[in-house]
């Protein structure tokens, strides 16, 4: 039977005597944080007592959706909103939002905020990341924000400086995947828009020089212009952003992005006194976070700010996409549901949209395999997405990573634009994820049929090349 007493949840038993509820306590409500609280509701919802803490005013909406807000696909940010706080209530989740929590006393077992403090059984940490704003001149000017607009407040702001005039001569300094989006949405917006590039190609974090080619010569047909290999030194105007002065060149500028770099966000773990390095909280197997490298059997690290296993290399990494932190919290959870569960770590999948063009990417670029000391072979195969006799066939470029010595696939990178990127990274990411070879990958059997397919599909064209030696 159930009970409410004094705002607290209690079960009894049919001999009348009581269980307490576990208290859980999980700081932040992105995608570490709130799928655990969900999760465990759902299969424990007898046990524990889940109070989600966030510093953020809204929850349960997707950042990843704001560029396509700014480009006109979805019609508002409110429509990134995929639950109201009452959806929680109704699974008795407690959230406290606009609140930051100052301290963790992992001694006595709690967390401090707001002049007051709650007990936890258990905790969850799910601060997600920071942004490493490069320090610049003038960067405090009305029009300079943030590439990375990661919460809807951010998002409006950014939306109510624009509408005050168009069109805009904007300039963004960085050219990741959010740099990209945010670019093609300002366009779509009728804004002049230019990217400014200081490393030697587009989109380094998951494509090689050769892929970013065909990204480029994309974006520049889009009227988007394209400039390499500057850096920002300073920001000049009086109160607001006039021009952004670069190593060779000064562009005139109504707003500016700075593509910033994310880092894990882990200053509150750092001050409880917990382990971590610069590839976030260190945690085991289990999840469980280490204090002088043993593991807290009650506290967790989840998302973003948990450092994960790279399947490639071996090694800890730090990796902030929304698929990687809610596999982590997927984890977290069902530790904390009883089930028997380990981290084998993250392949890093990863997916932009431009417009039309769809861009892939799995595991290592060349240059980071060069970085962890691997050395590599590549193959590229291209083709269309469908048999050549077909109408309606688009080009697909295909490039596939492997360890020289063993063939072990270690990345991959996949440009088009056909709807069938997305399924080819989610197949080389599973290839990846069970140690597959070159030679195994040239021997899989595909699916074919001429409206959809290509008898001999590209994957397999590519892992032949590497496995049979040849050159392209």
């Amino acid at each position: 039977m159930f009970f409410e007493v004094h705002g607290f949840s209690i079960y009894t038993c049919c001999e009348n005597k009581f269980k307490r509820m576990k208290k859980l306590i999980i700081i932040g409500s992105a995608s570490g944080g709130l799928p655990v609280a969900s999760r465990v509701a759902r299969y424990k919802p007898e046990s524990f007592e889940i109070t989600v803490i966030t510093r953020d005013h809204d929850i349960a909406y997707s950042p990843c959706g704001i560029p396509f807000v700014l480009k006109g696909d979805i019609p508002s940010y409110e429509s990134l909103i995929m639950r109201s706080k009452e959806d929680y209530e109704r699974q008795r989740i407690k959230i406290l939002t606009c609140t930051t929590v100052e301290e963790i006393d992992s001694e006595e077992e709690k967390v401090y905020f707001n002049d007051t403090c709650l007990d936890y059984d258990y905790l969850v940490i799910a601060t997600g990341t920071s942004q490493k704003m490069p320090e610049k001149r003038g960067i405090e000017l009305e029009g300079v924000f943030s590439a990375h607009i990661k919460t809807l407040k951010d998002a409006r702001d950014f939306e109510e400086y624009l509408s005050r005039r168009k069109p805009l001569k904007a300039v963004i300094t960085g050219s990741g995947s959010i740099d990209l989006e945010i670019a093609v949405g300002l366009k779509e917006q009728g804004h002049e828009v230019t990217v400014v590039e200081k490393r030697g190609h587009l989109m380094s974090d998951r494509l090689d020089s050769d892929m970013a080619e065909f990204v480029k010569k994309y974006l520049q047909s889009k009227g988007i212009n394209i400039i390499m290999e500057e850096k920002l030194l300073e920001i000049k105007g009086k109160e607001s952003i006039e021009s952004a002065v670069f190593e060779n060149l000064t562009l005139p500028a109504d707003v500016l992005l700075l593509g910033t770099d994310f880092i894990p966000n882990v200053e509150l773990a750092k001050r409880a006194g917990f382990d971590t390095d610069e590839h976030g909280i260190i945690i085991d197997d289990k999840a469980h976070v280490l204090k002088k490298g043993k593991a807290m059997e009650n506290v967790f690290a989840s998302g973003a700010c948990a450092r994960v296993l790279n399947r490639a290399t071996g090694k800890p990494d730090f990796m902030y996409f929304g698929s990687t932190s809610i596999q982590s919290s997927r984890i977290v959870a069902e530790q904390l549901i009883g089930k028997e569960v380990s981290i084998t770590g993250s392949t890093n999948p990863r997916i932009a949209v431009l417009w039309d063009m769809y861009i892939g990417a799995v595991g290592l670029t060349s240059n980071e395999a060069a970085w962890h000391d691997i050395e590599i072979t590549g193959r590229v195969a291209e083709g269309e997405n469908i048999a050549r006799y077909y109408p309606g066939g688009v080009p697909v470029y295909l490039k596939l990573l492997f360890e020289k010595n063993s063939l072990r696939l270690v990345g991959a990178q996949v440009i088009s634009t056909g709807y069938d990127v997305k399924e080819r990274v989610d197949a080389l990411s599973i290839a990846m994820h069970c140690g597959l070879t070159a030679k195994q990958l040239a021997h899989i059997e595909t699916a074919y049929t001429p409206p959809v397919a290509t008898i001999i599909d590209l994957l397999v064209e590519a892992a032949s090349k590497a496995w049979l030696g040849d050159e392209d």
